[in-house]
Order: C-alpha cells, then sequence, then structure tokens
C-alpha cells in the first residue's frame, strides 16, 4: 500500500478528540522541554545548591504528584475528562508563570523549590484525564499504536524545547518559564473548543481512599506496577544526574545539552512508530523487556563517555527503550482497568511513574555526589537497576501477543 493511503488509512481510525490531545501534546511539550530539562542546573550551577538537595527536591515533588496522578485518576471518572483537563491545564497556565517570577526575582531555593513541587503537582493531576480519554475514545486493539502517536506529538514538542530553551537560557531562565505558560495556554483553549466528554459511564458512589485503593487488589497490576516503579526510577535520570553529568563531568555546553535532548525528541518522533509495531508484534512482555534492557544499555555507556559525539550515541540508544517501553506500558494498563475505573487505574500507575521519576534523581543525586569520579560504578548501578525491571517483566507479565490484541483485555 502507498505510504500516502496508509497515511490516510491510519488518520480515519482514530476520533478527533485524540487528534486534538495530540496537538496539545505537541504544544505543550515544546513549553516544557524548553523549561524542564534546565531546572537541576539552574539549582546545582547557578543557585549553588548541592545534587544531593536537587534530588530531594525532586522526591518530595514525586510524593506531592503520586497523590496528584490519583486525585487526577478519580477526577476523570466522575467529573469526566474534559473538566479535569479544563481545570488542569488553567492550573498550570498560573503555576509556570509563577514560576517565572519566583526565578526572575532570585528567591531562594526553598521558594523555587516550592513553585516546582507545585508544577510537578499540576501535571500528575492533568496525565490521568488525557491518558483516560484515549482509552475512551481508541479501541482496545489499536491502543498500542494510538499511544505511540501520541508520543511522537508530545516528543516533537520536545525536538524543538530543549534547543529553544538552550538558546533562552542565554537571555534568563525565568524566559524558559515564560514559554511554557504560554505554551499551557495554548492548549487550554485547543482543549475548550475542541474536546467535548468522552466517558461513557461515570464512577459512582461516595469517595473513599479504601475504594481508590480497591485497584491494589488486582495482584497483576500490582506487579505490573512494582516493576514500573523501578524503569522510571532509571527514566528519572534523564533531566537531572544526565544533564548535570553531561555538563560537569564530561564538560558540554549547555546548548549542546539542549542539542542532546532535541535529539532524543527527534528520534522519538523518527523510531516510535516502528518501535510501536515491533512491540504488537513481539507481545508486551517481551516489549516491556527490551525497553528496559535498552534504557539499561544506554545508561551504562553514559559512563564511557568522552565528549558531545558519544553522548549523542548514548541517548539514541536511550531513546529506543523509551519507543518501546512507554507506549506498551500505558496500553497494557488501559487494556488491565474496568471501563469504569480506567482513570483511577491510570492514576495508580501514575503513581508508580511519579515515584520512579522522582527516586530516580534523589537515588541519582547521592550516587552522582559520592560517585561522580568513577562513572562506571555511578552508571552501572543505574544500569543494573534497569536489568532488575528487564527480568521482572519477562518473567512475571501475562499478556498475549499484544495487550488485549484478541478482547481488548490483558491475559
Amino acid at each position: 500500500m502507498p505510504i500516502r493511503a496508509r497515511l490516510l488509512e491510519t488518520l480515519s481510525h482514530y476520533d478527533r478528540r485524540f487528534w486534538t490531545l495530540l496537538v496539545v501534546q505537541l504544544i505543550v511539550a515544546v513549553g516544557f522541554g524548553a523549561a524542564m530539562p534546565f531546572v537541576s542546573n539552574y539549582l546545582h550551577s547557578v543557585v549553588g545548591v548541592s545534587m544531593t538537595y536537587v534530588g530531594t527536591i525532586m522526591l518530595i515533588s514525586g510524593v506531592v504528584s503520586a497523590g496528584g496522578r490519583i486525585m487526577g485518576g478519580e477526577i476523570a471518572d466522575r467529573l469526566g475528562r474534559r473538566a479535569l483537563l479544563i481545570g488542569g491545564m488553567s492550573a498550570r497556565v498560573l503555576a509556570f508563570a509563577l514560576m517565572a517570577y519566583v526565578i526572575h526575582v532570585q528567591a531562594s531555593p526553598a521558594v523555587i523549590g516550592g513553585g516546582f513541587i507545585i508544577v510537578r503537582l499540576i501535571g500528575a493531576v492533568v496525565q490521568p484525564g488525557i491518558s483516560a480519554m484515549v482509552a475512551d475514545v481508541v479501541e482496545p486493539s489499536r491502543r498500542v499504536e494510538a499511544y505511540a502517536l501520541l508520543r511522537i506529538g508530545n516528543n516533537a514538542g520536545w525536538a524543538v524545547g530543549p534547543a529553544i530553551g538552550g538558546f533562552l537560557v542565554a537571555t534568563s531562565y525565568a524566559s524558559l518559564f515564560l514559554l511554557t505558560a504560554f505554551a499551557s495556554l495554548v492548549g487550554l483553549l485547543l482543549i475548550v473548543f475542541l474536546t467535548d466528554e468522552s466517558v461513557r459511564a461515570a464512577e459512582v458512589g461516595q469517595f473513599t481512599l479504601r475504594r481508590v485503593l480497591d485497584v491494589a487488589r488486582d495482584l497483576r497490576f500490582l506487579v505490573f506496577c512494582g516493576w514500573s516503579v523501578l524503569l522510571f526510577l532509571v527514566m528519572g535520570q534523564f533531566s537531572s544526574t544526565l544533564a548535570v553529568f553531561s555538563t560537569a563531568v564530561v564538560g558540554i555546553a549547555e546548548a549542546q545539552l539542549g542539542l542532546l535532548f532535541t535529539i532524543n525528541g527527534v528520534a522519538v518522533v523518527l523510531l516510535q512508530w516502528p518501535a510501536a509495531r515491533l512491540s504488537n508484534r513481539i507481545g508486551a512482555r517481551w516489549g516491556l523487556a527490551l525497553g528496559c534492557a535498552l534504557y539499561a544499555l544506554g545508561y551504562f555507556s553514559v559512563s564511557l563517555a568522552s565528549g558531545f559525539p558519544f553522548l549523542i550515541g548514548s541517548m539514541i540508544v536511550i531513546t529506543l527503550g523509551e519507543v518501546v517501553f512507554s507506549p506498551t506500558s500505558t496500553a497494557a494498563v488501559a487494556n488491565m482497568a474496568p471501563a469504569r475505573r480506567i482513570g483511577r487505574y491510570m492514576g495508580l500507575f501514575g503513581l508508580s511513574e511519579a515515584l520512579g521519576w522522582s527516586l530516580g534523581p534523589f537515588v541519582g543525586g547521592i550516587l552522582f555526589d559520592a560517585w561522580s569520579a568513577t562513572p562506571i560504578a555511578l552508571w552501572g548501578t543505574i544500569a543494573a537497576i534497569g536489568i532488575v525491571a528487564a527480568m521482572g517483566f519477562g518473567a512475571t507479565t501475562r499478556v498475549g501477543r499484544g495487550p488485549g490484541e484478541a478482547t481488548g483485555e490483558a491475559q
């Protein structure tokens, strides 16, 4: 089939709301990608705090955002996906504007850290609504590809954002967050005018913590989340330990760091679709294990980096792990969840993501302060965690050739 015909066929399979969310992800990611890779560098290099302090801020924000994921999942199931997205995106605009202000006035590290925690909390609340709306409007057999397309949009933004941030940072760090606030405003307007509600059946009954934690009785899902925490811990090195190691130890410039993250975004755009098709062919179990193994290899190779060209190679391997693991894991969660509790499952999976991403900078910060002069020990420890996750997914994940390929539910 000609490429143009295949593209038109793909476009016809998805609801307008899905494409709106993809465009929103793209625009918001431009702003987010311009600012987030430079937060750790700003705190460590400009404000002058230790990497352990940076990791502690990341850990606290992760604990808070973990609660935000649960909150977002419940709101998405009870009040609807659209209401959550509109409220959350409005709050994002204000939060990023606040972050720009506190950096502009050179507030204390505690105040800047507090602003970062607020940003993380709001982002955590919004994400389950996006994932749940995609699950609502996409049939189960196409969810891996749908989440892959969503990530292509997100990472197309990341391809542009860090490059912009690398140049804007020469003007001021505050300008990075002003750009992010503007991008969030554009995303909000698209959601207001181009989406309607997607939830088919609202969760009923009084809200209680016990009802939320009932999901933990799904042992298969609980084990899945446990292995995910380990892999997200490895992922969490991306914009913290990796960023600081690249500039402080390998010695690349901040503009090169921005370009490195841009390469990640471009590689995701180019590789995500074929990686999703590969994951569908080999099955979720081996797709998840392969993604973990590639992450481990990529981060271990950072220990051997002698300059910017070598770091590019490491980033490409890390990106290969990302494009295999991320859409496969999200689709698997959607297919494990009962229709009326997709938001709740996404929220609790998001909790594991938030915990892992927050423990990552904390653990990485401690390892960096202890072993920055011994890169093999630093990155070898991080890679070992990825290998454990790969073995865990390979041994315990029970799904068919693709998550819910035949029935729409994980096996």
